[in-house]
């Protein structure tokens, strides 16, 4: 009998329109996670331009180095995965997004990230819920 929003509201002022459309905000969920982890992962990605295969250098490397493991193709970087681009999408962040948290106040759910898979961190995330996985 709902909805997630992903990524939007990201500012304030959409946040207050939505309120002012009369759509009701349950809970807010603040995936958590230092700036410094959030550059290491993003930077650390590679990606096949080939297939489209994923890897990550240190969590989920080729087998073959610097090459595609399905494809053999170049593994290459994308260019917003670069730290000096993250740095500054981080910025943003916190400059246009963070202060919703104190907008939605107590309905916002800290869920710490930092460590762990995504299917983990899927775990944390529905437990703050109050969910069962």
């Amino acid at each position: 009998n709902g909805w997630i929003l992903d990524g939007f509201p990201r500012t304030v002022p959409q946040a207050a329109a939505l309120n002012e459309m009369g759509v009701c905000i349950d809970y807010v969920i603040s995936l958590e996670i230092p700036d410094e982890s959030i550059v290491a992962r993003m930077s650390g990605r590679r990606v096949c331009p080939v297939c489209g295969a994923t890897f990550h250098v240190t969590d989920n490397p080729s087998a073959a180095g610097d090459k595609c493991d399905r494809c053999n193709a170049e593994l290459t970087t994308r260019k917003d995965d670069a730290p000096e681009v993250v740095l500054s999408r981080l910025e943003v962040y916190h400059n246009q997004s963070e202060p919703l948290k104190e907008y939605y106040g107590e309905k916002v759910i800290k869920v710490d990230v930092t460590d762990g898979s995504p299917a983990e961190n899927f775990g944390k995330t529905v437990r703050a819920l109050g969910l069962k996985a």
